[in-house]
């Protein structure tokens, strides 16, 4: 008797068991689909309804396929105005052309010795002073630098040679900076300046033809800074400090 009492609890307690099993894993399964397709499906609704609001307030909502077509190719039509317009001005005011800037460190030595020789015949024809001789510093690390010092050396040639015509009575000082980026909105880049310190004396005369030569096209410079101050001798008026930049676009 108390056997068989034993065994209608054993398996009383076996469906109570199943039955609290079935009960969990309703309330699990439960969970898991508001969780994982309830909220998303709410969520993907919400979504499509903002898209649909910000497309019924657009301007476009209204329009057909062809009045859509028409606007399109005005955008493509303005898009590539400005475009060329860009090409243009960066043309226009570029000093340096990056395409042009090729070798090694071999011939990075190779031409600052070009340019050093150079500008010394050239003050000595025109009986210009050319106090620096050395003009960059020319320690080189990596590829990238090369390119650097080479554009760098660029702006420093152009600077000077157009210093030179000019007419000032002493170029006293001539030495690169650091380039500085400019990039975009998206992090892009889309020109560089390469800065070039610049010291010189000059008489009022050949003043004005030095500051208006530099938007000459293809010498171009920016003026960063710039100081004008009484000359150290009688015979040399003015001395000019600056940093102008050439332009080099991307």
């Amino acid at each position: 008797m108390n056997q068989q009492i034993q065994t209608i609890v054993d398996f009383l307690k076996t469906e109570r068991m199943q039955v609290i099993l079935v009960l969990l894993f309703i309330v699990l399964s439960a969970i898991l689909t508001v969780n994982f397709v309830v909220l998303p499906q709410r969520e993907t609704a919400e979504e499509n309804r903002n898209m649909r609001q910000q497309l019924e307030s657009s301007p476009y909502a209204n329009q057909s396929f062809a009045n859509m077509q028409a606007i399109a190719d005005q955008e493509l039509g303005n898009l590539q105005t400005l475009s060329n317009e860009w090409f243009r001005i960066a043309e226009r005011l570029a000093s340096i052309h990056g395409e042009t800037v090729k070798g090694d460190v071999i011939d990075f030595k190779v031409q600052i010795y070009h340019v050093r020789t150079n500008l010394q015949q050239k003050s000595t024809q025109l009986n210009i002073p050319l106090v620096p001789e050395e003009f960059m510093d020319e320690t080189l690390t990596s590829d990238e630098s090369v390119r650097t010092r080479i554009l760098q050396l660029k702006a420093i040639e152009l600077l000077a040679n157009l210093t030179l015509d000019r007419q000032i009575q002493k170029l006293v000082e001539i030495y690169p900076l650091s380039p500085i980026q400019h990039v975009d909105a998206k992090d892009q880049p889309t020109f560089s300046e390469y800065p070039v310190r610049v010291e010189c004396d000059v008489d009022f005369d050949h003043l004005y033809t030095f500051f208006q030569s530099v938007f000459e096209e293809d010498r171009v410079f920016t003026f960063r800074n710039v100081r004008i101050e009484s000359g150290p001798t009688f015979t040399s008026k003015l001395r000019v400090k600056a940093i102008l930049s050439a332009l080099l676009f991307e």
